[in-house]
């Protein structure tokens, strides 16, 4: 069944509410698979996905970030395969905190990386892009001396996201064999997902 536009459209913007609501801990199935449904219909135009609300350059570090957080192995596709830098835009262009959040982080990150090395995240060695990461990791644990609060709560967003991004998407359901997308309504980050992630993160020293 077509869902009308407006339809859509207040689907998205609910969901992406959500995602910032106080206590908020569970994403819709369905209003996940609209997003990717959306997306998708926009990469297959001629000349791909267009960015909504992130600028290109936002929009290029935050594929990155997902492409280095879930990254193809064996099993499948990464997080940039599965469509998680274009779930991550489509949830900002209905959610200006959301946004807020995305475009502070970036500013952030390219800030921290210049310091260092006289270019933007996405400009960097891959060897730096994942020190940086190591450190927002340690910090997250306690481990780090340095001040790294804002660029924490930044990571946290975009990797919780971006995997629930790729295990909402058919690649990330696939990977799992998830098979109750069809009668449960919201989507819970199954212990698989996050014993991946953790599995990923050790691989990449995070």
């Amino acid at each position: 069944m077509t869902v009308p536009h407006l339809s859509r459209r207040a689907v998205l913007r609910q969901l992406a509410l959500a995602i910032t609501a106080a206590g908020s801990g569970s994403v819709n199935i369905e209003a996940a698979r609209l997003v990717h449904t959306i997306a998708g219909e926009s990469r297959s135009q001629p000349g791909g996905y267009t960015p909504v609300q992130l600028t290109d350059h936002e929009f290029r570090t935050v594929s990155r970030l997902a492409e280095l957080i879930v990254p193809a192995d064996a099993r499948g596709g990464s997080a940039v395969d599965a469509g998680a830098p274009e779930f991550i835009d489509l949830l900002c262009s209905q959610n200006d905190q959301l946004t807020t959040i995305y475009q502070n982080g970036i500013r952030w990150l390219d800030a921290i990386i210049r310091e260092r090395s006289g270019d933007n995240f996405i400009d960097t060695s891959a060897e730096a892009q994942t020190d940086i990461l190591d450190e927002l990791v340690e910090a997250e644990r306690g481990d780090s001396s340095h001040n790294l609060s804002e660029g924490v709560n930044f990571f946290g967003w975009v990797r919780r996201m971006a995997v629930d991004a790729y295990y909402t998407s058919p690649i990330g359901i696939r990977d799992i064999g998830y098979q109750g997308n069809q009668v449960l309504s919201s989507y819970e980050t199954p212990s698989e997902a996050i014993d991946f992630a953790t599995r990923v993160a050790d691989d990449l020293g995070l």
